[in-house]
C-alpha cells in the first residue's frame, strides 16, 4: 500500500483525512477544515474570525454544510442540475467557512505546488465541492489542491448605511474577507500538507474568476501566489462598485423579498438566515465587491492588477457556446438558422468593416455550419454585449499588454471547443448538444480530469473525452508547477503574447493563429466600442 501524510499538525489542532484507494491510492482528502470561525449571530457581516482550536485529532472525513443560497436558480436548471447538482442539495448553512485540501504528498515539506481553487455560481450559489471539482487526478499529478468556501449573496455581499456607520465607513466585501482569510490559513499550514506557501496558483471559473483575481489582487497574495488561471471570465477590464451603488442595491434588494433594509443592524443579525433568499425565481441578488480603499483600493480592476497582480503569470480562456453572436446567454438560444440571416446580422454589427473586409467571403458559411461559426467569431469577441464584451482578442490584447508590462511572464489563452457526449433524450430539450455547444462549465469535467464512468449518469463518455481530460489536466498541472502548460506528450501551446495564438482544446488539441484578418478585423470592431485599452494595442 501507498504511504499518505496520515495526521497532519495544523495551526489550530491535529487533523486526519480520508485515503484515497484504486487508481488514486497515495492521495489523502481532507474534507471540511475549519479555517475561520462560524459567522453566525453577532459575527454575520463581520470580518472571520480565527477558528477555536481543537483537543484531538479531528477527523477530516465530511464534507461541510454549504453556505445558505437559493435552489430554485441555477441548481436545479440545465444542463448544471442534471450535471453537476444530481445528488441533490448538501445541507445548507451559515456555518459554512471551511476548505478541503487533496494532497499526494507522504510528508510535511515536501514543497508541492498549491492550486487554491475557487467555485462559480455567480454570487449567490456553487459549493467547493462539486462533482466536477474533483481534486484526485490533479493530485495524482504533483499538485496539492485546496478549494475554498465562502459566505455568498447577502451574507458575503450586503452593504448598507447602519451597517457602514458600524464599521467605520465601510461594509460589504465579507466574501473576500472569507477568501483573505482563507489564504492566510492556507500560507500558514500548508506546509504541513507537503504543499509549498511560496507557489501558489489561485484560479476558478465565472464567478469564481473574480473571487480568485480579488485575492490575488491584494498585498497578502504578495510572495506567495505566482499564477493565476480564469476559466470563462479573464477579471481584467472590470469594475468594481462604490460603497453608494451597493448600499442602494442591496436596500432594494431587501425590499423586494419584505426586509425593511432600515432596521437596525441588530434585529438584521436576528432573522433566520433563508429569510434573505428570494422565495422566486427572477429576483437579482446583488453582488459584487467594493471599493473601500483599503482591501479593495479601487474601482477600476486594472489599477488594482497593475499594483499587485502585474507580475503573474496567466491562464484564460472561454468555452465556444458560451457566447453568441447575438445578446449574450450562458444557456444558449436559438441560432441562426441560414447564411441570410447571419450576414444580414453581422452587417448590422460591422457597419463598413463588413465591405472593407469583404465579410461574406472572409467567412463563408453553409446551412449546415452557420451556427457553429458564429458561436466560434463570437467566442473571438464578435458581439455586441457591454458587459461581456471582447472575448478572447481581448485575452489577446492582455497578453500583448503583458508583453510591454510584464516581461518575461507568461500568458496563455485557450478556446475550449469539446461537445460532451449527450443522451438521445437531450435532443429538442434544455440539454439539447446543438444548442448548448460547449456550454458555461462543462470545461470543468476536463480541466479537473474529474469525468469517470457514470458520472455524471447523463454523461455517457467517450475514449477521446478520457483523453482530453488527460491533456488538460495536464496542462493544468504543468502551468500552476511551473507558468508553462507544455510538458512532454503534449500538443504545444503558444504564448499568446509573444506568438499570437490561442490553444483550441477539443476533439483535438493544437494552435490558432490569431493575427490574420479575421482577427484584424474583430480587434478594429472591438476598437470601435472602446473595448481595447491603448497599452494593449500591438
Amino acid at each position: 500500500m501507498a504511504n499518505t501524510i496520515g495526521t497532519v499538525k495544523t495551526k489550530y489542532g491535529l487533523v486526519t483525512g480520508v485515503e484515497l484507494t484504486g487508481k488514486y491510492e497515495g492521495i489523502t482528502l481532507f474534507k471540511g477544515i475549519p479555517y475561520a470561525a462560524p459567522p453566525v449571530g453577532d459575527l454575520r457581516w463581520r470580518a472571520p474570525r480565527d477558528p477555536k482550536p481543537w483537543d484531538g485529532v479531528r477527523s477530516c472525513d465530511s464534507y461541510a454544510p454549504i453556505c445558505f443560497q437559493p435552489t430554485n436558480g441555477d441548481l436545479d436548471a440545465e444542463p448544471w442540475h442534471t450535471d453537476f447538482y444530481y445528488m441533490g442539495t448538501p445541507p445548507m448553512s451559515e456555518d459554512c467557512l471551511y476548505l478541503n485540501v487533496c494532497t499526494g504528498a507522504k510528508e510535511a515539506g515536501d514543497k508541492r505546488p498549491v492550486f487554491v481553487w475557487f467555485h462559480g455560481g455567480g454570487s449567490d450559489h456553487g459549493y467547493s465541492y462539486e462533482a466536477e471539482f474533483d481534486p484526485s487526478e490533479l493530485a495524482k499529478k504533483g499538485v496539492v489542491v485546496v478549494s475554498v468556501a465562502q459566505r455568498l449573496s447577502m451574507f458575503g455581499y450586503l452593504a448598507l448605511p447602519q451597517l457602514s456607520e458600524e464599521q467605520g465607513g465601510k461594509s460589504g466585501n465579507y466574501i473576500l474577507m472569507d477568501d483573505m482569510k482563507a489564504l492566510q490559513w492556507i500560507i500558514e499550514n500548508i506546509d504541513a500538507f507537503g504543499g509549498d506557501p511560496d507557489c501558489i496558483t489561485v484560479g476558478g471559473q465565472s464567478a469564481g474568476t473574480g473571487k480568485s483575481s480579488s485575492l490575488a489582487f491584494t498585498e497578502l497574495a504578495k510572495g506567495h501566489v505566482k499564477r493565476v488561471i480564469n476559466e470563462s471570465g479573464l477579471a481584467w477590464r472590470r469594475n468594481n462598485s462604490t460603497l453608494k451603488e451597493m448600499e442602494e442595491a442591496c436596500a432594494a434588494y431587501l425590499r423586494e423579498i419584505g426586509i425593511d433594509p432600515t432596521l437596525p443592524m441588530e434585529e438584521l443579525r436576528k432573522m433566520e438566515p433563508s429569510r434573505f433568499l428570494p422565495s422566486k425565481r427572477g429576483v437579482r441578488i446583488p453582488g459584487g465587491l467594493v471599493c473601500d480603499g483599503d482591501l479593495v483600493p479601487f474601482v477600476e480592476i486594472p489599477r488594482a492588477m497593475e499594483k499587485y497582480g502585474g507580475d503573474y503569470d496567466y491562464l484564460a480562456g472561454t468555452n465556444l457556446g458560451e457566447t453568441h453572436m447575438k445578446p449574450n446567454t450562458l444557456r444558449g438560444q436559438e441560432g441562426f438558422r441560414n447564411p441570410r440571416e447571419f450576414y444580414t446580422y453581422a452587417k448590422e454589427i460591422l457597419g463598413d468593416l463588413y465591405d472593407e473586409y469583404d465579410f461574406e467571403h472572409l467567412v463563408p458559411v453553409t446551412v449546415e455550419n452557420v451556427d457553429r461559426v458564429s458561436r466560434r467569431l463570437a467566442s473571438y469577441g464578435l458581439f455586441v454585449d457591454r458587459a461581456r464584451m471582447g472575448g478572447l482578442a481581448l485575452n489577446m490584447a492582455f497578453g500583448q499588454m503583458r508583453l510591454k508590462t510584464a516581461p518575461g511572464k507568461k500568458t496563455y489563452n485557450y478556446l475550449f471547443s469539446r461537445v460532451a457526449p449527450h443522451l438521445e433524450s437531450d435532443r429538442n430539450t434544455d440539454r439539447d448538444p446543438d444548442r448548448l455547444m460547449s456550454w458555461h462549465s462543462n470545461e470543468l469535467w476536463y480541466s479537473f480530469a474529474s469525468l469517470r464512468e457514470g458520472t455524471p449518469p447523463a454523461r455517457p463518455w467517450e475514449e477521446r473525452d478520457f483523453a482530453l481530460a488527460d491533456e488538460m489536466s495536464s496542462y493544468w498541472a504543468n502551468f500552476i508547477k511551473t507558468g508553462n502548460p507544455n510538458g512532454e506528450g503534449l500538443p504545444y501551446w503558444p504564448n499568446s503574447g509573444e506568438e499570437e495564438s490561442i490553444m483550441e482544446l477539443g476533439d483535438e488539441c493544437y494552435a490558432i493563429p490569431a493575427n490574420d484578418r479575421l482577427w484584424e478585423m474583430i480587434t478594429k470592431f472591438l476598437d470601435r466600442h472602446h473595448i481595447i485599452p491603448e497599452e494593449a494595442k500591438r
